[in-house]
């Protein structure tokens, strides 16, 4: 399966992804949606990707000119796939980490400017882990997490900054801001 890059210097770039019945790798529209919305924030943006199954919206990140991208991915397979897409495209400014995201953000003392979560829709409500970037000042002051999720999940938690939610069909992207 080939996913297009919808936008920046690897614009109609392919990445190579299996089949997966596992990982559904965000849609285009969905990440070209993601980065019209935050705009130039991205730009020399610290950028984290949690769960980031085949690396596709970090991908698209480095595309649009983030400083540096950090992927966590606890399945092997998947990462070696994110690397390799990222070698075809002579990236650089990268890190993968092949943990869970809960080790990751225990292990965490860098801060970042955007962090997107995109857990299997089975998972359901990550507000604990939400709570636990918060609490841990993984975000940066002026940060953003995007969380995305099913349109099933309805988010009415008052400790967290909601600014923003869109809806593409059964994806519901949410929009949280820092401190």
């Amino acid at each position: 399966m080939e996913i297009v890059i919808t936008g920046g210097m690897f614009k109609g770039r392919r990445l190579v992804v299996p089949r997966s019945s596992v990982v559904r790798p965000t849609m285009g529209f969905v990440r070209e949606a993601i980065f019209n919305i935050i705009g130039e924030r991205i730009l020399g943006a610290n950028f984290l990707d949690l769960y980031a199954g085949f690396g596709t919206v970090g991908i698209e990140a480095l595309s649009r000119c983030a400083k540096f991208v950090s992927f966590v991915e606890k399945n092997p397979k998947y990462t070696q796939i994110i690397l390799n897409n990222l070698k075809n495209l002579d990236c650089a400014d990268f890190k993968v980490y092949s943990i869970s995201v809960e080790t990751f953000i225990s292990d965490a003392h860098s801060n970042y400017d955007i962090i997107y979560l995109d857990p299997s829709y089975i998972l359901g409500n990550l507000i604990g882990i939400i709570e636990k970037i918060l609490n841990k000042r993984l975000l940066a002051s002026s940060g953003i997490i995007i969380w995305e999720t099913s349109v099933r999940n309805i988010i009415e938690d008052e400790r967290f900054n909601i600014v923003k939610e869109k809806v593409y069909g059964d994806t519901k992207l949410i929009f949280i801001e820092g401190d």
